[in-house]
């Protein structure tokens, strides 16, 4: 992927990394948890929204588009906490592929009803 890359300048915004570790439970289940991975300067551009089910609710999915410095410790599945919310992190470009910068697209779903009503 080549966008084009940002300048140190335009990653004005802090966010805290958040790792997330999976654990089996003693029903056969699993427990999700997240661990502070730190703080980061990141560039923070909302994308589009989509509607979608989930879970027998119809809910919005804000998209939203995060750069920074590149790190091999973040991956789909983790989150980031930008301005007190979660995002969570579905996908990871290398922007130019030369790992130093990363494109992070992250959705945060908001139910606003039911298919039942």
């Amino acid at each position: 992927m080549s966008i084009r890359m940002p300048s140190l300048g335009e990653l004005n915004q802090r966010i805290e990394l958040l790792k997330r570790t999976t654990t089996n439970d003693a029903t056969g289940g699993q427990t999700s948890s997240y661990t502070s991975l730190g703080n980061v300067w990141a560039k923070v551009r909302s994308g589009p929204s989509v509607a979608q089910t989930i879970a027998d609710a119809i809910a919005q999915l804000d998209k939203t588009h995060v750069t920074i410095r590149f790190r091999s410790d973040i991956a789909p599945g983790d989150r980031l906490m930008v301005d007190g919310q979660p995002l969570d992190v579905d996908s990871i470009a290398d922007i130019n592929g030369h790992k130093a910068y990363q494109k992070l697209i992250c959705s945060r779903p908001i139910v606003t009803g039911s298919r039942h009503e």
